[in-house]
């Protein structure tokens, strides 16, 4: 078990996912940081209290997400749950909501179920997580904040973690994806971990739903987005990401992120989508 948590820390100290707007939280977006006890399993808790125009942009993050709107007006919960997604959309209403937001190689570890089938689809929680979405909306009913709301759901959560439910094949592969920044293909992942290709599929499909080709993808685009936001040279990513040349890079990140880079840092600073400024690479 001390392994096992070693190992989740190391992943989750060496990869943490950005969203869209991770320099804007003078809307109403909002995230706080999980307890040390579930930091290696939860990227984060948080909450959106949108205005009346603003639209956000959602891109693939390699995380899941368990999220309860909120309608105010109608004294009404919703819950859903969203699996990894391999789109960008945008993201809006009247709803107030709360959200967990899984590490995708970890969500698992919470749910007794497969996650074979399951990418860029929305599911009732409860599919995964059994009789968890009755629980969720009664913390949504008896607290307002998003710190309470957060340390009343970790109480939830620690309950059903399950790290023995890890799959040390699946660890072992996630951590040579993510300490090689995704620049690795299956066939090298599957000869270092002394396993089949087939194997390395399945043993996706079960724990994340994606194949290892899809998720190795997503990695690489999230770690070119922080290094994008860092303010680093393209030029230099190029090579740093296994890129043919600077017009590939550009074209798979406006194809994960749906605008150039230039446009995708304005946007992170603003927090939500306006016109998009010309001519700009």
């Amino acid at each position: 078990m001390d392994k096992l948590r070693h190992a989740f820390d190391t992943l989750s100290g060496a990869y943490r996912p950005m969203t869209s707007t991770a320099f804007d939280f003078s809307g109403g977006y909002r995230e706080i940081t999980p307890s040390d006890a579930l930091k290696p399993y939860i990227r984060c808790f948080w909450e959106n209290k949108p205005g009346k125009t603003e639209k956000r942009l959602v891109i693939p993050d390699t995380c899941m997400d368990i999220i309860i709107n909120i309608d105010n007006s109608r004294h009404a919960a919703r819950a859903v749950f969203c699996t990894m997604d391999e789109h960008t959309y945008q993201s809006g209403g009247t709803f107030s909501t709360f959200g967990i937001r899984f590490f995708g190689h970890t969500a698992a570890l919470f749910s007794k179920e497969s996650f074979c089938g399951t990418k860029n689809r929305t599911y009732f929680p409860d599919e995964f997580f059994e009789g968890i979405t009755d629980s969720l909306i009664k913390i949504v009913e008896r607290h307002d904040t998003l710190s309470e709301r957060a340390r009343a759901a970790e109480a939830l959560l620690i309950k059903r973690l399950d790290a023995d439910r890890a799959d040390c094949d699946f660890m072992n592969i996630v951590s040579d994806i993510i300490l090689n920044n995704g620049r690795i293909g299956i066939r090298e992942l599957a000869r270092r971990n002394g396993i089949s290709e087939r194997k390395t599929e399945r043993i996706f499909a079960n724990n994340v739903g994606v194949t290892p080709k899809t998720l190795t993808n997503l990695i690489r685009y999230q770690f070119l987005w922080r290094d994008i936001l860092s303010g680093g040279d393209i030029l230099d990513m190029v090579e740093k990401y296994g890129y043919a040349d600077q017009s590939h890079l550009l074209n798979d990140f406006r194809l994960r992120h749906g605008m150039n880079p230039k446009q995708a840092v304005i946007s992170a600073r603003v927090g939500f989508l306006q016109d998009k400024p010309e001519n700009m690479l």
